[in-house]
C-alpha cells in the first residue's frame, strides 16, 4: 500500500526514473488521507518527533498509523527510521490513542540488521536522488494545511486517473485546536 505522499514524491525528478517508479507503483492501493491524519501530523511536529520542514515524513507516519499499517518501510534515517526519534514518534501516536506503526528499513524488516545512514562516496546514487527529491518535495509546504490541501487535490487527480483508494478507518483522534500548528 502507498499514500499520495509516496505517489507525489515518486513523480519528482528526472522523467525516465519517474516513469520507472510509477510503473512499480501502478496498481497498488492508496491509503486515503484524512483530516485526522493532519491532526496527527501536527501532534508529531509539535512534540518535536518530526521537524516542521519535514511534514511529508510526518504524513507518512500519520497515514500508516491511522490505517493500522503494521510496518512503515523507509530509508529515511533523518526523520522516520531515526533511532533517536522512534520512541518519541511512538509516544505521540500512543498519546493520540493509536498503536504505533513499526518504523523500519527494508533491511531491518527482512534481515533484522541495524544500519546507520551515512552519505559518502559509496552511497547508492538512487538513494541520494531519493533524498534530494524528498527534500525538494518537503520544501514546497510551509504548513500542514498546505500539505493537506495539496494531498486533497492529488487525491482527486489520482482518482480521475483510475487509482484505487482504500477508505479510512473510523475516526479515533481528538483534535486539540490550541496546539494546532499551521
Amino acid at each position: 500500500m502507498i499514500s499520495n505522499i509516496v505517489l507525489s514524491e515518486a513523480r519528482e525528478g528526472d522523467s525516465i526514473p519517474v516513469q520507472k517508479r510509477l510503473e512499480v507503483l501502478d496498481g497498488l492501493p492508496i491509503l486515503d488521507m484524512t483530516h485526522e491524519a493532519m491532526i496527527l501530523v501536527d501532534n508529531l511536529i509539535n512534540a518535536g518527533a518530526v521537524p516542521k520542514q519535514s511534514r511529508p515524513d510526518a504524513q507518512h507516519i500519520a497515514i500508516a498509523t491511522l490505517n493500522r499499517i503494521e510496518y512503515l518501510i523507509s530509508w529515511n534515517y533523518k526523520h522516520i527510521v531515526n533511532e533517536t526519534k522512534r520512541n518519541l514518534i511512538n509516544e505521540v501516536c500512543q498519546n493520540a490513542g493509536f498503536e504505533p506503526t513499526i518504523l523500519c528499513t527494508p533491511i531491518e524488516l527482512m534481515e533484522g540488521i541495524q544500519v546507520k545512514e551515512k552519505l559518502d562516496a559509496h552511497t547508492d546514487p538512487v538513494l541520494e536522488e531519493c533524498y534530494r527529491m524528498k527534500e525538494a518535495f518537503a520544501a514546497k509546504f510551509n504548513s500542514t494545511q498546505e500539505l493537506y490541501d495539496f494531498l486533497v487535490a492529488e487525491t482527486e487527480k489520482n482518482k480521475a486517473l483510475g487509482w484505487k483508494y482504500l477508505p479510512p478507518p473510523p475516526s479515533r483522534i481528538k483534535e486539540d485546536s490550541s496546539e494546532r500548528e499551521d
